[in-house]
């Protein structure tokens, strides 16, 4: 996945269509009863590499990918519903601050309440088929009144569940960004990962050990909406650091908030490269005098 270039132009025209027509942005959402097909994590253990793929090509040769993923119970469904209407105005502002950007758009419940429905993984997409992904999001507005939501099932699929070049052929982490307001669960059920992923697992795995995992690959930020758990957000810079823990102040900023997220670290790598190659040039002079 990952081919073509979103198009604006595209996005609006449909986008006025659909309302011309009286159909919702999430008319999934409208009659859902069970996750969209294409969304259910069980698919991917019927592709190629078992692995939802985020791959260079011709046409996008240094790709970066990014999830971008939602809590869509009902405590999140508000700030997700306005937040994920701003969503195609992602792809133009990470344009502008990464090399060929690819969005996988993913969305979790609480696998305790609602069991294989709780988690929604779109593909690595770079053109408007981003869309489709966002509006066949199911808007649960579900959860369930325990302690947490099912935020560490999202960690699993990140790391375990995908591949990309940035990382295979780079070593370049690339990016997660969660938007999230309640707690993370202490562990990654071994029921929870056979019953939504398919997977055999033998054991529960520690919250720690899942984190550690995904950081290898990719970097991980939480965006806090200000109305959201403080609790929580004291237990996400406990797993995450301050630095990684975003407060947003509204869901319509969204968007901006990711693409500065990605730009200011695109930046810091540009920064780490061309002192890189000055070193090694002043390295290189010097044994050559």
């Amino acid at each position: 996945m990952g081919g073509g270039s979103f198009s604006e132009e595209t996005y609006t025209h449909t986008r006025a269509l659909r309302s011309a027509s009286g159909i919702p942005d999430f008319e999934y959402t409208q009659t859902a009863t069970k996750i969209y097909d294409t969304l259910d994590p069980m698919r991917i253990l019927s592709k190629p590499y078992k692995m939802l793929e985020s791959r260079d090509s011709v046409e996008h040769p240094i790709s970066t990918p990014l999830i971008m993923s939602f809590d869509v119970t009902g405590s999140n469904y508000n700030n997700a519903k306005v937040a994920q209407q701003k969503l195609p105005d992602l792809m133009a502002k990470l344009t502008a601050v990464c090399e060929n950007p690819q969005v996988a758009i993913w969305a979790n419940d609480d696998a305790y309440y609602v069991g294989r429905n709780a988690i929604q993984l779109g593909e690595f997409e770079s053109d408007n088929r981003i869309d489709d992904t966002i509006r066949n999001i199911w808007l649960t507005g579900k959860g369930g009144g325990n302690t947490g939501e099912s935020y560490e099932l999202i960690l699993y699929a990140a790391a375990r569940k995908t591949i990309t070049d940035s990382y295979e052929k780079r070593h370049k982490k690339g990016y997660l960004c969660m938007y999230a307001d309640e707690p993370f669960f202490d562990k990654v059920a071994a029921t929870h990962i056979q019953e939504i992923f398919g997977d055999n697992a033998q054991a529960d795995i520690p919250i720690a050990d899942i984190v550690a995992e995904v950081q290898q690959k990719w970097l991980v930020y939480l965006i806090w909406p200000q109305n959201g758990q403080h609790r929580a957000r004291n237990q996400y810079v406990e797993l995450f650091g301050e630095s990684n823990v975003i407060t947003l102040q509204a869901p319509e900023h969204l968007c901006d908030q990711v693409a500065s997220i990605v730009a200011a670290n695109e930046q810091t790598l540009m920064a780490v490269g061309v002192a890189a190659t000055a070193n090694m040039d002043e390295e290189f002079t010097a044994r050559v005098e």
